[in-house]
């Protein structure tokens, strides 16, 4: 089929020139006759693959597609822009639709692009939508599987390339919010056949090493770039490594709008690297505040717990005071009872009614002595008897030094050597209950080394104290019994008195 010639005048707004076919052509009939030849040649809307370069985002997105061969201007306007979920790159293969117009003022002709997608997205977006479903069917995406994130982690490994922009971002983040936190660098490739491989490695080791690096938790990142670029974070090697890791996982692959099998599967997922590292890293100012209220909050319930103890000890101090003044009360008056005892036990008296009655009886004695035993010698009697008389005598020392010792230890001032006090009121009077004093009366404290004065203050208060366990009283020894039983009047003689 022979194509027909070309006849301007048929051509959409342009003109047939006038005259001669030597008459010149007006640059705007010629421009009218671009156009129209494009508009009534080339489809209404086109499709065109080729490589992406010198892009450049003014508002508009203005860029060439090439191939080994030709090169075309493109521009796509914001409102088309604004509808991707991508954000092209210099050398990615693109799939453009748009239509082809001659922009007159300029004199250039362009493809108006008014929707892209990389070359294959489409089998890819196919495959990634099958591994999502694969593994919401094994419950690798359920919010009850992932972990919590460490609120002061020692140490973060940051796996990543270490020549990408997403590295300087998390160390800028982390330094900046809290220094305290290090950091250790996992360099991986992020992109080509390789790098699915090689993260899920690095994933691997970080778990089996993570106690002796200190790691508590793992921030995995990259940059923008397209579903190509990013595609190795959507392999099933790498979901699973970050399933199986013994730490938390963070990710933060692309752009916002980007979302990769990495980031469904990860313990927290983060929009861009900067917020990735703001979730993982504490912010010091926060944290000074919260010590800030935490001090106060400690400082509040010390100072009350400390004036309730010290209310506590005061009352404890009254109880054990109150108690001891009334001990002290009661062992007084054993004391002076002892004391009486005494004074009539005083061994002057004992040895002179003893003498008295040894002297009246001695006649009778030598009387019944020399009738009942003759031929007994005297002599040997009468030691027999100096000798009872001196155990009779040596048993009441005994008796008088037990009961002088009891005294010293009950004694007021041995009480008081031991650390007691006894308060006595104007007369000298023992105050033995918080009634006997009243308020603005003076009193006097006697201690172990002296005495001192004081006023009492306030009305006078008085807590019962239990009474003191009765002292059972002390038996008194018992003499040793003579081998020679004596006769009825040694009895008399020996058991009477006392």
């Amino acid at each position: 089929m022979s194509r027909s010639l070309f006849d301007p005048g048929k051509v959409r707004g342009g003109k047939k020139p006038e005259g001669d076919g030597d008459s010149p052509l007006t640059v705007t009939g010629l421009s009218s006759l671009i156009s129209g030849a494009l508009t009534k040649g080339i489809p209404g809307s086109v499709r065109v693959a080729g490589e992406l370069s010198n892009f450049n985002d003014r508002t508009h997105w203005y860029f060439r597609l090439k191939d080994a061969e030709s090169v075309v201007d493109c521009v796509m306007f914001a409102s088309s822009a604004a509808k991707l979920k991508m954000r092209p790159e210099n050398g990615m293969q693109l799939l453009c639709s748009g239509r082809v117009e001659h922009y007159a003022r300029q004199g250039r002709t362009q493809l108006y692009v008014t929707s892209m997608r990389a070359v294959g997205e489409g089998d890819l977006e196919r495959k990634l939508r099958e591994l999502v479903e694969e593994l919401r069917s094994l419950g690798w995406l359920e919010a009850e599987r992932k972990r919590p994130l460490p609120v002061f982690p020692r140490r973060i490994a940051i796996v990543t390339s270490r020549t990408g922009a997403a590295l300087q971002d998390v160390r800028e983040t982390m330094r900046r919010r809290c220094p305290a936190v290090g950091a250790v660098v996992v360099d991986v490739l992020v992109q080509g056949a390789g790098a699915a491989p090689g993260i899920a490695r690095a994933l691997g080791w970080l778990s089996r090493n993570h106690e002796r690096l200190g790691v508590d938790a793992i921030l995995l990142t990259r940059g923008g770039g397209s579903l190509e670029d990013l595609w190795a974070f959507n392999e099933r090697a790498v979901a699973e490594a970050i399933v199986r890791s013994a730490v938390p996982v963070v990710a933060a692959i692309g752009h916002e709008t980007d979302t990769t099998v990495a980031e469904l599967v990860a313990d927290h997922r983060a929009s861009t690297p900067t917020q990735a590292a703001m979730a993982l890293t504490p912010d010091r100012a926060a944290l000074a505040e919260q010590a800030s209220q935490l001090r106060g909050s400690l400082e509040r319930t010390a100072r009350g717990r400390i004036e309730r103890e010290r209310r506590n000890t005061d009352r404890s101090l009254e109880r054990m005071r109150s108690a001891l003044e009334r001990r002290a009360s009661q062992r007084q008056l054993r004391l002076e009872r002892i004391a009486t005892r005494l004074a009539r036990c005083r061994p002057e008296a004992v040895f002179a009614r003893r003498r008295a009655r040894l002297e009246s009886i001695e006649p009778r004695l030598h009387a019944c002595v020399r009738g009942a035993l003759g031929r007994v010698d005297l002599l040997a009697l009468r030691d027999d008897l100096e000798i009872a008389v001196r155990g009779a005598v040596r048993a009441r020392h005994e008796r008088i030094a037990a009961l002088e010792r009891e005294l010293v230890i009950a004694s007021p001032q041995s009480v008081l050597a031991r650390g007691y006090s006894v308060t006595l009121d104007a007369s000298g009077r023992a105050i033995a209950s918080a009634s006997d004093v009243r308020s603005g009366e003076r009193v006097t404290t006697r201690v172990r080394d002296g005495s001192f004065g004081s006023i009492v203050e306030g009305e006078a208060t008085s807590e019962s104290a239990p009474e003191p366990a009765p002292v059972p009283a002390r038996r008194a020894p018992r003499q040793a019994r003579s081998r020679r039983r004596p006769d009825r009047d040694q009895m008399d003689l020996f058991g009477a008195g006392g």
